[in-house]
Protein backbone atom coordinates (compact mmCIF):
# COMPACT_ATOMS: atom_id res chain seq x y z
CA UNK A 1 0.00 0.00 0.00
CA UNK A 2 1.53 3.30 -1.09
CA UNK A 3 1.74 5.92 1.71
CA UNK A 4 -0.57 8.94 1.59
CA UNK A 5 2.48 11.22 1.50
CA UNK A 6 3.67 9.50 -1.67
CA UNK A 7 0.26 9.95 -3.29
CA UNK A 8 0.34 13.67 -2.47
CA UNK A 9 3.85 13.99 -3.92
CA UNK A 10 2.82 12.14 -7.08
CA UNK A 11 -0.27 14.33 -7.40
CA UNK A 12 1.87 17.46 -7.04
CA UNK A 13 4.51 16.23 -9.50
CA UNK A 14 1.80 15.27 -11.98
CA UNK A 15 0.20 18.68 -11.59
CA UNK A 16 3.56 20.34 -12.26
CA UNK A 17 4.01 18.19 -15.36
CA UNK A 18 0.46 19.06 -16.42
CA UNK A 19 1.38 22.74 -16.11
CA UNK A 20 4.24 22.13 -18.53
CA UNK A 21 1.88 20.24 -20.87
CA UNK A 22 -0.38 23.31 -20.84
CA UNK A 23 2.56 25.52 -21.84
CA UNK A 24 3.53 23.16 -24.66
CA UNK A 25 -0.05 22.99 -25.98
CA UNK A 26 -0.62 26.75 -25.76
CA UNK A 27 2.63 27.75 -27.44
CA UNK A 28 2.45 24.99 -30.04
CA UNK A 29 -0.90 26.32 -31.24
CA UNK A 30 0.69 29.77 -31.61
CA UNK A 31 3.92 28.46 -33.16
CA UNK A 32 6.02 29.70 -30.25
CA UNK A 33 8.91 27.92 -28.57
CA UNK A 34 7.98 26.05 -25.41
CA UNK A 35 11.63 25.55 -24.45
CA UNK A 36 12.42 29.18 -23.64
CA UNK A 37 10.42 32.02 -22.17
CA UNK A 38 8.68 32.43 -18.82
CA UNK A 39 5.02 31.62 -18.21
CA UNK A 40 2.65 34.55 -18.59
CA UNK A 41 -1.05 35.36 -18.46
CA UNK A 42 -2.67 34.43 -21.80
CA UNK A 43 -4.78 37.61 -21.60
CA UNK A 44 -2.56 40.49 -20.45
CA UNK A 45 0.84 38.88 -20.94
CA UNK A 46 1.98 39.55 -17.36
CA UNK A 47 4.82 37.27 -16.22
CA UNK A 48 3.48 34.91 -13.58
CA UNK A 49 5.06 34.82 -10.13
CA UNK A 50 5.96 31.67 -8.21
CA UNK A 51 2.75 31.88 -6.17
CA UNK A 52 0.75 31.83 -9.41
CA UNK A 53 2.42 28.62 -10.56
CA UNK A 54 1.69 26.21 -7.72
CA UNK A 55 0.22 23.14 -9.48
CA UNK A 56 -3.53 22.62 -9.00
CA UNK A 57 -3.69 25.02 -6.03
CA UNK A 58 -2.95 28.42 -7.62
CA UNK A 59 -5.86 28.29 -10.08
CA UNK A 60 -8.25 27.57 -7.20
CA UNK A 61 -6.84 30.30 -4.95
CA UNK A 62 -7.10 32.85 -7.77
CA UNK A 63 -10.60 31.57 -8.61
CA UNK A 64 -9.57 30.99 -12.20
CA UNK A 65 -8.57 34.59 -12.83
CA UNK A 66 -5.34 36.46 -13.49
CA UNK A 67 -3.98 38.26 -10.42
CA UNK A 68 -3.18 41.31 -12.55
CA UNK A 69 -5.94 41.81 -15.15
CA UNK A 70 -8.58 39.69 -13.35
CA UNK A 71 -9.70 38.12 -16.62
CA UNK A 72 -10.75 34.48 -16.60
CA UNK A 73 -8.10 31.83 -17.19
CA UNK A 74 -9.47 28.77 -18.96
CA UNK A 75 -10.66 25.90 -16.76
CA UNK A 76 -8.71 23.66 -19.12
CA UNK A 77 -5.42 24.61 -17.47
CA UNK A 78 -6.56 23.39 -14.08
CA UNK A 79 -8.25 20.31 -15.58
CA UNK A 80 -5.03 19.22 -17.32
CA UNK A 81 -3.04 19.67 -14.10
CA UNK A 82 -5.55 17.57 -12.15
CA UNK A 83 -5.70 14.93 -14.89
CA UNK A 84 -1.92 14.60 -15.06
CA UNK A 85 -1.80 14.41 -11.27
CA UNK A 86 -4.30 11.55 -11.41
CA UNK A 87 -2.25 9.81 -14.12
CA UNK A 88 0.89 10.10 -12.00
CA UNK A 89 -0.90 8.63 -8.99
CA UNK A 90 -2.23 5.74 -11.07
CA UNK A 91 1.20 5.12 -12.56
CA UNK A 92 2.80 5.15 -9.13
CA UNK A 93 0.28 2.62 -7.85
CA UNK A 94 0.13 0.24 -10.80
CA UNK A 95 3.08 0.67 -13.19
CA UNK A 96 6.14 -1.33 -12.16
CA UNK A 97 9.66 -1.25 -13.60
CA UNK A 98 11.71 1.69 -14.83
CA UNK A 99 11.14 1.10 -18.56
CA UNK A 100 7.40 0.65 -18.09
CA UNK A 101 7.24 3.84 -16.04
CA UNK A 102 9.13 5.79 -18.71
CA UNK A 103 6.81 4.36 -21.37
CA UNK A 104 3.77 5.29 -19.28
CA UNK A 105 5.03 8.85 -18.80
CA UNK A 106 5.74 9.17 -22.53
CA UNK A 107 2.27 7.93 -23.48
CA UNK A 108 0.31 10.17 -21.10
CA UNK A 109 2.47 13.20 -22.01
CA UNK A 110 2.21 12.83 -25.78
CA UNK A 111 -1.48 11.98 -25.56
CA UNK A 112 -2.21 15.00 -23.36
CA UNK A 113 -0.50 17.42 -25.77
CA UNK A 114 -2.19 15.90 -28.81
CA UNK A 115 -5.59 15.84 -27.07
CA UNK A 116 -5.47 19.51 -26.06
CA UNK A 117 -4.02 20.69 -29.38
CA UNK A 118 -6.65 18.83 -31.42
CA UNK A 119 -9.39 20.10 -29.13
CA UNK A 120 -8.25 23.67 -29.75
CA UNK A 121 -7.24 23.59 -33.40
CA UNK A 122 -8.65 20.38 -34.99
CA UNK A 123 -5.06 19.63 -36.06
CA UNK A 124 -2.75 16.72 -35.15
CA UNK A 125 0.72 18.33 -35.28
CA UNK A 126 3.49 16.37 -37.00
CA UNK A 127 6.15 17.79 -34.68
CA UNK A 128 4.48 15.91 -31.81
CA UNK A 129 2.94 12.81 -33.38
CA UNK A 130 6.00 11.73 -35.41
CA UNK A 131 8.43 11.76 -32.44
CA UNK A 132 5.70 10.07 -30.40
CA UNK A 133 5.49 7.20 -32.91
CA UNK A 134 9.26 6.61 -32.79
CA UNK A 135 9.67 6.97 -29.02
CA UNK A 136 6.66 4.86 -28.05
CA UNK A 137 7.63 2.14 -30.53
CA UNK A 138 11.19 1.94 -29.15
CA UNK A 139 10.08 1.98 -25.51
CA UNK A 140 7.40 -0.63 -26.21
CA UNK A 141 9.96 -2.95 -27.80
CA UNK A 142 12.43 -2.42 -24.95
CA UNK A 143 9.66 -3.17 -22.44
CA UNK A 144 9.12 -6.56 -24.09
CA UNK A 145 6.39 -6.06 -26.69
CA UNK A 146 6.73 -7.83 -30.05
CA UNK A 147 8.00 -5.45 -32.73
CA UNK A 148 6.13 -7.52 -35.32
CA UNK A 149 2.86 -7.00 -33.44
CA UNK A 150 3.54 -3.26 -33.11
CA UNK A 151 4.40 -2.80 -36.79
CA UNK A 152 1.33 -4.83 -37.78
CA UNK A 153 -0.77 -2.59 -35.54
CA UNK A 154 0.76 0.51 -37.12
CA UNK A 155 0.07 -0.81 -40.63
CA UNK A 156 -3.56 -1.54 -39.77
CA UNK A 157 -3.98 1.87 -38.14
CA UNK A 158 -2.48 3.69 -41.11
CA UNK A 159 -4.47 1.74 -43.70
CA UNK A 160 -7.71 2.23 -41.78
CA UNK A 161 -7.46 6.01 -42.07
CA UNK A 162 -5.68 6.09 -45.42
CA UNK A 163 -8.55 4.24 -47.11
CA UNK A 164 -11.05 6.71 -45.61
CA UNK A 165 -8.85 9.64 -46.63
CA UNK A 166 -8.60 8.45 -50.25
CA UNK A 167 -12.26 7.44 -50.51
CA UNK A 168 -13.47 10.82 -49.26
CA UNK A 169 -10.69 12.92 -50.80
CA UNK A 170 -9.76 14.12 -47.34
CA UNK A 171 -13.29 15.03 -46.21
CA UNK A 172 -13.79 12.28 -43.61
CA UNK A 173 -10.35 12.27 -42.03
CA UNK A 174 -7.19 14.32 -42.42
CA UNK A 175 -3.56 13.44 -42.94
CA UNK A 176 -2.94 13.86 -39.23
CA UNK A 177 -5.41 11.07 -38.51
CA UNK A 178 -3.36 8.71 -40.69
CA UNK A 179 -0.26 9.37 -38.61
CA UNK A 180 -2.36 9.09 -35.47
CA UNK A 181 -3.36 5.61 -36.67
CA UNK A 182 0.34 4.70 -36.75
CA UNK A 183 0.77 6.01 -33.21
CA UNK A 184 -2.13 3.94 -31.92
CA UNK A 185 -0.74 0.93 -33.73
CA UNK A 186 2.74 1.10 -32.16
CA UNK A 187 1.10 1.52 -28.78
CA UNK A 188 -1.56 -1.19 -28.95
CA UNK A 189 -0.10 -3.60 -31.51
CA UNK A 190 -2.05 -6.39 -33.19
CA UNK A 191 -4.83 -7.38 -32.46
CA UNK A 192 -5.68 -4.71 -29.88
CA UNK A 193 -5.55 -1.98 -32.54
CA UNK A 194 -8.96 -3.24 -33.68
CA UNK A 195 -10.32 -2.91 -30.15
CA UNK A 196 -8.89 0.60 -29.86
CA UNK A 197 -10.42 1.76 -33.14
CA UNK A 198 -13.75 0.16 -32.30
CA UNK A 199 -13.85 1.79 -28.87
CA UNK A 200 -12.97 5.17 -30.38
CA UNK A 201 -15.74 5.05 -32.96
CA UNK A 202 -18.28 3.78 -30.43
CA UNK A 203 -17.31 6.40 -27.88
CA UNK A 204 -17.16 9.11 -30.53
CA UNK A 205 -20.66 8.27 -31.73
CA UNK A 206 -22.02 8.45 -28.19
CA UNK A 207 -20.34 11.80 -27.50
CA UNK A 208 -21.55 13.20 -30.83
CA UNK A 209 -25.14 12.15 -30.09
CA UNK A 210 -24.99 13.82 -26.68
CA UNK A 211 -23.60 17.06 -28.19
CA UNK A 212 -26.28 17.04 -30.87
CA UNK A 213 -28.99 16.37 -28.27
CA UNK A 214 -27.71 19.33 -26.23
CA UNK A 215 -27.65 21.42 -29.45
CA UNK A 216 -23.95 22.09 -29.01
CA UNK A 217 -23.22 20.46 -32.37
CA UNK A 218 -25.15 19.58 -35.52
CA UNK A 219 -24.85 16.68 -37.94
CA UNK A 220 -22.63 18.87 -40.12
CA UNK A 221 -20.34 20.04 -37.31
CA UNK A 222 -16.70 19.04 -37.16
CA UNK A 223 -15.60 17.09 -34.10
CA UNK A 224 -11.88 16.82 -33.16
CA UNK A 225 -11.40 13.11 -33.76
CA UNK A 226 -8.13 12.76 -31.85
CA UNK A 227 -10.05 13.60 -28.68
CA UNK A 228 -12.01 10.38 -29.29
CA UNK A 229 -9.13 8.18 -30.44
CA UNK A 230 -6.63 9.00 -27.72
CA UNK A 231 -8.77 8.26 -24.62
CA UNK A 232 -10.05 5.05 -26.25
CA UNK A 233 -6.51 3.95 -27.09
CA UNK A 234 -5.33 4.65 -23.55
CA UNK A 235 -8.20 2.65 -22.03
CA UNK A 236 -7.49 -0.29 -24.36
CA UNK A 237 -3.74 -0.05 -23.64
CA UNK A 238 -4.32 -0.26 -19.88
CA UNK A 239 -7.36 -2.54 -19.69
CA UNK A 240 -7.53 -4.11 -23.16
CA UNK A 241 -6.96 -7.69 -21.99
CA UNK A 242 -9.75 -7.45 -19.41
CA UNK A 243 -12.11 -5.81 -21.91
CA UNK A 244 -11.39 -8.49 -24.48
CA UNK A 245 -11.94 -11.27 -21.94
CA UNK A 246 -15.22 -9.68 -20.87
CA UNK A 247 -16.30 -9.55 -24.53
CA UNK A 248 -15.33 -13.19 -25.13
CA UNK A 249 -17.28 -14.27 -22.04
CA UNK A 250 -20.26 -12.22 -23.17
CA UNK A 251 -20.25 -13.82 -26.61
CA UNK A 252 -19.87 -17.22 -24.99
CA UNK A 253 -23.03 -16.58 -23.02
Amino acid sequence: MIPVESIIILLFLGGAWGSFINVVSYRLARKRSFVTGRSSCPNCGRILRALDLIPIISWLILKGRCRSCHKAISFQYWAIEVAMGAFFVYGGLHVLGTINQILYLAVVSFFAVLFVHDLRTYIVPDKIVIPAIAIIFILNVVSGSSWVSLLAGAFIGVMWFLIQFLASQGKWVGGGDIRLGALLGVLLGYPFIFLGLGAAYLGGSMVALVLIALRLKTLKSKIPFATMLLPAAFVVWVWGAQIWQWYVNLIGM
